[in-house]
């Protein structure tokens, strides 16, 4: 088995066992442990760190995997690529940390009525963003040297194992909420430490400068390649994280609560795009690199159908469910219904699209993702401005619908004006009418006395009838193929 397909393996059971383990945290014992207010708070605090440690980064994580090669040489050390990374970390945090007392005064006024709980737990920003921006850049770095799966292992296993353990202990009363918090952020750090140990023992560690090896030309590509990075990245963070910031100035910190909860049903759906968006990344940049345009624009419309299927599927038993969603999270997170309709909404459309971010990344015109990515972030900050105060955390959930329409559009216009790239056919439409089909049948279902027996009764009823209904329609010709294998077996 090669090595990109075996950590390909490896690395998606580790982000699934993680995916299961934070929703067992995030929508079962948060909701039971902790008040909205505190949940708000951790997910405040993290998603704070993670658009902070992105800036941070300054970019350099685009120089990581894309420049690297030029600096590939285990016998000079890299040619002292590792004390540029470490330069650049330096420097970023050193913002970062004036940033943090510039901005210091203001967070009274920002956190309103919060402000007693979540001004004591501010100056954990300091070590959060530290650690996850050195995590940033060491993961990247390691995975330069062919390994994709610890730094995944470290931050999806490990830190959400511990969470979870101090929750039991919370649970239990042996702990206080202050010491969970303190708990949370040192297992949140833990992860940069456990990965710089591994590079470490790999003797792929080294301070020792080599400056000289950076000539004109490539220190201009450096800085190019670090300059889109930076829009790429830090645009991305912003419009994953923006709308939890908003919440909590423009409400409060249970709001932000009830909708990271919530919203992380929704989230669940476009968990099959990650692995794939992966794999097809290096078949891609090589069509790219062939100038093979038959050979991506058949990928881009193959990804964008069968992950518009997955979608469609995952949506309408997540919706049918919604009832019974909602007595696995406590009553005081009712309210978040339809954050998860619309949060779920938003990555059905981001399935849709396919894998159009990861063909305009790898070609020719790669620059246009990065201005993409800034409207995005500029529509959602916008949209919520404008949603939050009409409906609350239902604004900030619709308005990221709104923003993931625009921003997947925009990618598909582009890639069809300037590729003739066109994925859209009607077959789309008959995914959508098996979708509909199977959720109006499955809503007739007479209610369960469990709901754990009624999650598993319309999930299956939904499931055979969409399964069927595609089949019978022909809508993919590799599931029927697939289908058929498994029936001549």
């Amino acid at each position: 088995m090669g090595i990109i397909r075996k950590q390909t393996i490896i690395g998606s059971i580790f982000s699934y066992s993680g995916a299961i383990l934070g929703m067992v945290n995030t929508a079962i014992l948060f909701p039971r442990f902790l008040s909205t207010a505190e949940v708000g708070l951790l997910t405040w605090l993290i998603a704070t760190t993670m658009m902070v440690a992105q800036f941070s980064g300054l970019g350099f994580g685009a120089v990581i995997s894309r420049l690297f090669p030029y600096f590939r040489d285990e016998k000079n050390q890299h040619n002292g690529f590792m004390f540029i990374l470490f330069c650049v970390g330096i420097l970023g945090f050193i913002i970062s940390l004036l940033a943090y007392f510039a901005f210091q005064p203001f967070a009274p006024d920002y956190f309103d009525g919060d402000a007693t709980l979540n001004l004591k737990y501010l100056i954990y920003l300091i070590p959060l963003v530290f650690f996850s921006l050195f995590f940033n850049l060491f993961d990247g770095y390691n995975r330069v040297h062919y390994d994709a799966v610890s730094g995944t292992f470290f931050r999806d296993i490990i830190f959400k194992v511990i969470v979870l353990a101090s929750l039991v202990l919370l649970w239990k009363e042996y702990i206080n909420f202050d010491q969970l918090v303190f708990i949370y952020v040192a297992a949140y750090c833990l992860p940069t430490v456990l990965l710089f140990g591994l590079l470490i023992s790999r003797k792929q560690v080294s301070f020792k400068p080599q400056l000289n090896f950076i000539k004109p030309d490539l220190k201009k590509i450096m800085i190019d390649t670090s300059f889109y990075g930076l829009l790429n990245n830090f645009g991305d963070k912003l419009a994953s994280q923006i709308d939890k910031l908003m919440l909590t100035g423009m409400i409060s910190l249970g709001a932000t609560g009830i909708f990271a909860v919530m919203a992380n049903f929704g989230v669940l759906i476009s968990m099959p795009s990650r692995s794939l968006n992966k794999i097809s990344s290096t078949i891609i940049a090589e069509a790219w690199k062939k100038k093979d345009l038959e050979t991506i624009s058949k990928t881009y419309a193959q990804s964008g159908l069968h992950q518009f299927m997955v979608a469609c599927l995952l949506f309408v038993g997540l919706w049918v469910n919604i009832d019974n969603v909602l007595q696995i999270v406590t009553p005081e997170y009712i309210d978040g219904k339809y954050v998860v309709f619309f949060i779920g909404l938003s990555n059905v459309v981001l399935m849709l699209s396919g894998i159009s971010g990861v063909v305009i990344q790898n070609s020719p015109a790669y620059r246009k993702q990065s201005l993409f990515l800034i409207i995005y972030a500029g529509i959602i900050v916008i949209s919520n401005a404008i949603m939050i105060p009409l409906w609350g955390i239902i604004g900030a959930a619709a308005a990221s619908f709104v923003a993931s329409l625009c921003f997947n559009l925009m990618k598909y216009l582009f890639l069809l004006k300037r590729y003739k790239f066109q994925p859209l056919n009607y077959r789309y439409l008959l995914v959508i009418i098996c979708a509909a089909i199977s959720y109006y049948l499955a809503y007739l279902l007479p209610k369960q006395d469990s709901f754990i027996i009624d999650i598993i009764v319309r999930g299956a009823i939904v499931s055979f009838i969409y399964i069927a209904l595609s089949l019978i329609f022909r809508i993919s010709k590799d599931l029927n193929q697939f289908v058929m294998e498994l029936i001549k077996e």
